[in-house]
């Protein structure tokens, strides 16, 4: 008896000293570094706003990846997404009104955020070792539209995306939410009055604090924790205008960017594309719902466009579109 608890002890020692010297190894030479980026004010901000990020460099990498986090998130809360991309450059930084100095500042849920992708991009671009390298954008929720309308406003930024849970425009996403406000009352579901009126005039300053209380209230979605500033933004238009190999992703419950909402962003976006419909529970959950299947999924796709077999040349990989959707059980169904 005393040997077998004697292998398995063995056994559990080499197991733990294997997964930590294959973490010290995989994150080898890898140091965060401080960054400090300047973005414009846009209509949130008459001035220059100083953001802080972090970057990881990694000796031998083949790109960069810029990771922006979404709405009422941090760097410090999406760092663990450096797992995903292990072998690469990446970097991190807070949009305006997030995380560290973000006094006096207003998120306007992408439209000047783009701002602040920009300026990250610039960064990366200006520094000799990381500029010769491809730029990959992998983003989720608001950041995710960021970085769609700053590839559509300023051109050029990325090489490629994965966008995960973006909403199609603001408009929409208001309405989704305005038409989820219910409350209870002696056990009953009801529809909150006034849905009309406040889908009507929902970019009204005053409106939309009244909208932020409700939210907070009755659908438990704490907007005022955040200064925010909603205002319309097409990010269908935008897409059309996304030209590079993009990866969008979502769940198929996903209340804040369902399927359709995102399809439609697929089909605007040209080149070659993909689109992955999780099982996922709710609005970024396809990462959490299955960690290993979702980091394949995404490193396979950039390997794909790091191997040149994303061109857009319909000869080099067929097809140039596709659209997955995982089964209820296990498996996927190509459509």
């Amino acid at each position: 008896m005393k040997r077998v608890w004697g292998v398995i002890a063995v056994f559990f020692f080499i197991s733990t000293a294997s997964a930590r010297l294959e973490k010290y190894f995989k994150y080898a030479g890898v140091y965060p570094e401080r960054v400090r980026i300047q973005s414009e004010g846009g209509i949130s901000s008459p001035q220059m706003l100083t953001r802080e990020g972090v970057l990881y460099r990694k000796p031998g990498a083949r790109a960069t990846v810029l990771v922006c986090h979404g709405f009422m998130c941090s760097v410090a809360d999406v760092k663990f997404l450096r797992s995903l991309f292990d072998k690469y450059n990446v970097m991190f930084f807070d949009f305006r009104a997030h995380g560290e100095h973000a006094d006096k500042q207003c998120c306007t849920f992408g439209r000047d955020e783009a701002y602040d992708v920009k300026a990250a991009v610039d960064f990366i671009r200006s520094d000799r070792e990381l500029s010769a390298l491809p730029l990959i954008s992998y983003a989720f929720s608001m950041g995710a539209v960021s970085c769609m309308n700053a590839q559509a406003r300023f051109g050029g930024l990325f090489d490629c995306a994965v966008w995960d849970c973006p909403f199609e425009s603001t408009e929409d996403l208001l309405a989704r939410s305005i038409s989820n406000l219910e409350f209870s009352f002696m056990g009953q579901q009801f529809a909150l009055p006034g849905r009309r009126f406040l889908k009507k005039f929902a970019y009204n300053q005053y409106v939309q604090e009244v909208l932020k209380w409700l939210l907070k209230t009755v659908a438990n979605i704490d907007a005022a924790q955040i200064p925010t500033r909603v205002v319309p933004l097409d990010n269908v238009a935008a897409a059309q205008k996304v030209f590079v190999p993009t990866f969008y992703i979502t769940c198929k419950k996903d209340a804040k960017a369902p399927p359709a909402a995102v399809r439609r962003l697929y089909e605007a976006t040209s080149g070659f594309k993909r689109l992955w419909i999780t099982n996922g529970r709710h609005h970024f959950d396809s990462f959490f719902y299955d960690p290993d299947v979702y980091a394949y999924r995404v490193s396979h796709f950039i390997e794909k466009f790091l191997n040149k077999q994303c061109s857009g040349d319909s000869t080099v990989v067929r097809p140039r579109e596709k659209i997955v959707v995982d089964g209820d059980i296990w498996g996927e169904a190509s459509i």
